[in-house]
This record gives C-alpha cells, structure tokens and sequence, in this order.
C-alpha cells in the first residue's frame, strides 16, 4: 500500500519525529502523540493535551482518508470544471495561484468526531475527541474561480469530485454542496498554515467550507461541476446524514427522514487540567470552543455537575467559524474527586447540551466535556 510515494509504516515513522518535538511545547503531562484510529487509510486523530495553539501545527492535525489516496501529481493535475457553465474547461495550478489569493482560519471536524463516545455503540471509526483542528487555510475563492466559467442560474449545487479511488464495489465519495453556500466563503486550498498542502490533507487543491462538517472539505480536487440537482449516490442519499426528528438512542431512520449534515453544532473541549491538585489551591484549566454560529460568546466551567457556572475568560483571536481558546483559574473548595465540565455558548445563543443527541451514524457529538480531578486537603 502506498501513501504518495511512501509506504504506510514509514509514513508513520517519519510523522512521529515532528510529534515529540511537539510534545514538548504541550502540557507538562502530554506524553501522547497521534493515535491512528484504522489499518487501512492513514486516520489519525491528536490527542487534546497537543490541542493547545490556536492554530494547529500540520504535523499534529488529524488525518481522516476513507481509503489509501492516489495522491495528484501537481505538474500534471488539472481542475476540470464543467456542468452548468457557460465556458467549460481545464486550469493548472499556476493559472490558478494567478487568480487573487483568499485566506480563512476555521475549524476542521469530521463529522464522525466523538462517535466513540456514543452508547449504544455504532460502527465507523472510532473518534473520541481529536478528529478536529484549527488551521489557517490559503487559495482562491470558489466564486473567482467559477465566475470565469459562467454558472448558469439553473445550477443550485456544486458537485465536487477527488482523485481517490475506492477498492472493488465500493461507492466513489461524490458529494455536492450548495452552491449558495460554496459561493460566500468556500476555498480551494493550496496551502495550509504558511506551508503548501500536505499530501495528507488534500494536495494539490482541498475545499474549504467554514463553518461546515469536514464531508464537505473534498481532498484531492480534479473535478468543479455546477449542477441543478444535488449529487447522488451512498455519500449523499445514505451517509452524512442526520434526522429531521431524532429518536432514542437505537432508533434508526430512512435516509428520506434526515437531511445532510451541514453546520457544526456547539461545542467546547477541556484540554488542560491538573490530574491532582490542592483544596483552596488554584489551577489553571484551559480548552477550546467552536461553533458554525460563528462564534463562541461565552464558556462556562462547572464544578458541580452543572448546578452553577464560572464563567471562563476567551482569548482574544477569534476569526469567523475560528475556534476561541479560552482559560480559567479554577480554586477547589473540598478534597475528593472533583468533575469539572465545560459547556459553550455561541454567537446565535446556542448552547452545548449535557447529553449529545444519539444519531445512527454517530455524527456531531457534543455533550459537555466532563473530567476527574484528584484533590486533596
């Protein structure tokens, strides 16, 4: 099996170099590094202790690859961009990054992360916290991009295509979007935090969707089509999909009773907290926030099971669909096992519930964050 030109193991040995370097700068606790979640394509989620930067270093951004890549040669790729266009055609990446340049720091989540923390449990990769990070995108607007090909007013969607190749029977991963939607913010990457794009993360071209679940952030770009109808398909009629009306936990729906899944939901993570501490004696506790809203207004701590609430100061970087760091000197009143939790508020008013709403494909998980601390008097 190959990874663009390198073996999976060696892949992966030439990624833990960077990450203990890494180590270091996180927590003094953090002795973890990335944790591949599947044997077949390089899924790797970061542990929350190296979530601790506003923007997330590559080197320790999660990996998500339905099946081993084949990875574009940049010198003999080409976006083809057909459909419902007036000039369809072909452009290389220097005519490209000829076009004006755009820029986005936003959160990237996979739908699926937390699914391992769903009961009962559900098939699929097993994400708990880690399949998410902040980075700082670079390329051109989707709308320059298909403006010099003239979308037609019949298209209402775009579908997007990658150059992975699934095995045997396996569905190809087509999925459209919106084009309302790809219009007001939507990238095509050619770089990530300063670098160029890594191979893992969609070299040459990725779509960038603010905002939105990581299903829509297509890798591996070679296809644009401006299309009336949405795309079909198990990708778009069966998977990422999420119900109109959820049930209990274990109540399936038809794919006609859900809808695509679109928008992150609120939701705050504790990545630093003392594993012991001193009653009367002060800690500093510290996590992320993010939210499609766009924006965190407010994240609370909570000692007591949510009986009452401090309020935690935010770190003032905060681009739009950006997640907010945020902080907080938490003082334990009594000795024993003390649960903290973490709950958000964003910019629309919408808050992070206690208990995630159980979906069949365990997408968007949410529940407050909840950890054990260890005091003594």
């Amino acid at each position: 099996m190959s990874f663009d030109g390198i073996d999976r193991r060696r892949f992966l040995l030439l990624a833990a170099a960077p990450l203990l370097v890494a180590q270091k700068a996180a927590a003094p606790h953090a002795r973890e590094s990335m944790l591949q979640m599947n044997g077949y394509a390089v899924n790797a989620e970061t542990p929350l202790a190296l979530l601790t930067e506003y923007v997330t270093p590559n080197e320790l951004f999660f990996v998500r690859s339905h099946w081993i890549p084949r990875t574009p040669d940049p010198k003999k790729w080409r976006l083809t961009i057909d459909g419902e266009v007036d000039r369809s055609g072909e452009i290389t990446l220097s005519e490209l990054k000829k076009l004006p340049h755009a820029e986005a720091t936003c959160v990237l989540q996979c739908a699926g992360n937390g699914r391992g923390l769903y009961s009962p449990p559900l098939p699929g990769v097993q994400w708990r916290y880690g399949a998410v990070g902040n980075a700082r995108w670079t390329g051109v607007r989707v709308r320059d991009v298909l403006e010099h090909a003239g979308v037609k007013p019949s298209a209402k969607h775009l579908h997007v295509f990658g150059s992975d190749d699934p095995p045997g029977k396996v569905p190809p991963f087509h999925r459209s979007i919106e084009l309302e939607k790809v219009l007001a913010d939507g990238i095509l990457a050619f770089a990530m935090n300063g670098e160029p794009l890594p191979a893992a993360h969609g070299a040459p071209l990725r779509l960038i969707v603010p905002g939105w679940a990581g299903d829509h952030w297509m890798k591996w770009i070679v296809r644009l089509s401006p299309q009336a109808e949405a795309q079909k398909g198990f990708y778009m009629e069966t998977a990422y999909r999420y119900p109109l009306t959820p049930g209990a936990p274990g109540v399936a729906f038809k794919p006609e009773e859900m809808k695509p899944v679109t928008e992150l939901f609120v939701k705050s993570n504790i990545t630093t907290a003392p594993a012991k501490t001193r009653a009367k004696h002060a800690s500093e506790i510290r996590g992320f926030a993010f939210s499609g809203a766009p924006d965190i207004a407010k994240v609370e701590i909570s000692d007591d099971d949510g009986a009452t609430w401090q309020e935690a100061s935010l770190d003032p970087r905060h681009d739009p669909y950006a997640w907010r760091l945020w902080s907080h000197r938490w003082t334990p009143s009594r000795a024993g096992t003390v649960r903290l939790c973490a709950r958000a508020t964003d910019s629309r008013g919408g808050v992070q519930p206690r208990e995630a709403t159980w979906n069949q494909s365990g997408y968007l998980q949410n529940s407050w964050h909840f950890i054990d601390v260890e005091v003594t008097a």
